[in-house]
């Protein structure tokens, strides 16, 4: 049977060093062509410089035109800016490229809609000494940061790099309407990238800290990455959760792994050397959750408690972190008695030795296990107490997790009271603090109050948000959330086959992340759908 598909034209851009990013680029429009394009109506050329032929003139001329035609503009850039391409004012070929390709958005008779620039992370001593090759990297990307008009991302592995694209090709798969021509404005000079040399340890981690509050994460990333400069454990512990927080997951567990083959860090029992130890493996185990690898992540926290354990003096504060993540992976692998005596010993270590934050994230962390035990009333108590024993100046990662919790509470015991409010606020919060993960479960929540509205439009607005910030974060149980949530719109809409199909995209998530919420859910809707029929 004959099929209509749009085809759409890409333009690949880099320097040279990233064949292996080139190769992963056009692998990831294979696999989209595999998968999805029939379903989408839609299929993808790409246009490359390895694709000109030769000729008289100019190189950059000869490839020019392709950019010219192309809806879209894919750029990589790694470790090196690139040549001169000869003529005019730009300094690399690449450069030209996208400062085109700006021009093309903005004209509404061209084709170019959009534009997706590729960092990839880089390792900490070459961020620390970055030479003439990389500066100019950094600067422009540091200019993409001061500007908030166009976004980038980035990716610590060829496994990230692919899933980046393959979401971006998603969006572009989309309808095509009418193009609405874009301008965009950089900084004509980049902010300072590289810290001031004479800063301590502390005033880099300070700097970073506050950098990375800002959205400046490129230089929040030169800053950890000087701080980092002798090998600090407590540097590279810090600097490894900035790097799980902005996505970057394999790096995150490089840096963690690294403590952990610290020799002098090895045979001690001192109690700031099984603090790092402890810390490492916990961010470890907190990352393999995130992934769906629940039985790695059960081991390494389980190790991270009887290291911290093991120490001459007491290091409660990273053993009460342990076993806080400890009980999490028990309850999401469905261990609930298990996650009770983990979350149980952590709250009474905290009630005799702890901060007030500490027993705050105590009682966050009994209001999920309530959760889990469809104990909504239960949770929502908790979490009230959570929110009222914060001080205005505590840690707002914990309050916009407390506000998540309640928010759920509330929708699972079938009451939207203050539930869009406080989600309102859960994301400005995780928008400030780039916490993807945090984003995506805000959004889902916000998603499924509308859900429970009957505003399906704005839910599946939230959706996409949720999505988007999953598929940057890799969380299974993120994922598996928003199909189940496409199910339920597709189902309130009637559409019983798309429900099935989104349904079963869900049930393949929540087996890689075991959450019993999400089972919970999907087990529900496919008894509506069963009724339904």
């Amino acid at each position: 049977m004959p099929c209509d598909l749009s085809c759409r034209l890409i333009f690949l851009a880099s320097p040279g060093g990233l064949t292996e990013e080139r190769h992963a680029c056009r692998n990831a429009i294979a696999e989209y062509h595999a998968t999805r394009s029939l379903d989408d109506g839609a299929t993808f050329y790409m246009h490359a410089w390895e694709d000109v032929s030769g000729g008289v003139g100019r190189p950059q001329d000869l490839i020019n035109p392709n950019l010219d035609t192309c809806d879209y503009l894919l750029m990589l850039l790694g470790d090196t800016w690139g040549s001169a391409p000869g003529a005019g004012t730009y300094t690399s070929g690449t450069e030209e490229e996208f400062h085109r390709a700006l021009e093309l958005l903005a004209d509404a008779d061209k084709p170019m809609r959009d534009i997706l620039v590729l960092f990839k992370t880089l390792d900490p001593e070459r961020v620390r000494d970055p030479g003439d090759k990389l500066k100019p990297v950094m600067a422009f990307r540091a200019k993409l940061e001061a500007s908030k008009s166009l976004m980038f991302e980035t990716f610590d592995s060829i496994p990230s790099l692919t899933n980046t694209i393959g979401r971006k090709l998603n969006k572009w798969a989309q309808p095509l309407e009418a193009k609405v021509p874009i301008t965009i404005n950089l900084p004509t000079e980049a902010s300072r990238i590289t810290p001031d040399p004479s800063m301590s340890r502390d005033q880099l981690l300070e700097s970073a800290r506050v950098l990375g509050r800002d959205g400046l994460q490129m230089q929040a990333e030169a800053a950890y990455a000087n701080a980092n400069a002798n090998g600090d454990p407590e540097a590279t512990l810090e600097y490894a959760k900035f790097m799980r927080r902005t996505g970057r997951l394999s790096k995150a567990k490089q840096l963690n792994r690294s403590v952990l083959e610290n020799g002098e860090l090895l045979v001690s029992q001192e109690s700031d050397a099984v603090r790092y130890r402890a810390s490492a493996l916990a961010n470890i185990g907190v990352i393999q959750r995130t992934e769906g690898e629940l039985k790695d992540s059960i081991d390494s926290l389980k190790e991270a408690v009887s290291t911290a354990r093991k120490s001459k003096q007491p290091v409660n504060d990273v053993l009460c972190y342990a076993l806080d993540n400890y009980g999490h992976t028990l309850m999401r692998a469905g261990y609930q008695s298990e996650a009770f005596a983990a979350f149980n010993e952590s709250h009474h270590v905290r009630q005799e030795f702890g901060t007030a934050a500490g027993r705050v994230q105590s009682a966050i962390n009994l209001g999920h296990l309530y959760m889990a035990d469809a104990n909504h009333d239960g949770a929502g108590r908790m979490f009230d107490e959570a929110l009222e024993a914060l001080a205005s100046d505590d840690d707002e990662h914990l309050r916009a997790n407390a506000l998540c919790g309640l928010a759920e509470a509330r929708l699972r015991a079938s009451s939207v009271d203050g539930v869009h409010e406080a989600l309102s606020e859960a994301i400005r919060l995780n928008q400030a603090l780039h916490n993807s993960d945090g984003l995506s479960i805000a959004h889902a929540l916000m998603a499924r109050y509308y859900l429970a509205t009957k505003a399906l439009g704005l839910s599946e607005e939230h959706i996409k948000s949720a999505q988007e910030e999953s598929e940057k974060s890799g969380s299974s149980t993120g994922l598996g959330v928003v199909a189940w949530l496409n199910s339920e719109v597709a189902r309130q809409r009637g559409d019983t086959l798309t429900a099935k199909v989104y349904l079963e995209v869900a049930r393949r998530q929540a087996d890689k992340s075991r959450s019993p919420t999400l089972t919970a859910d999907i087990a529900q809707t496919a008894e509506l759908l069963s009724s339904d029929t």
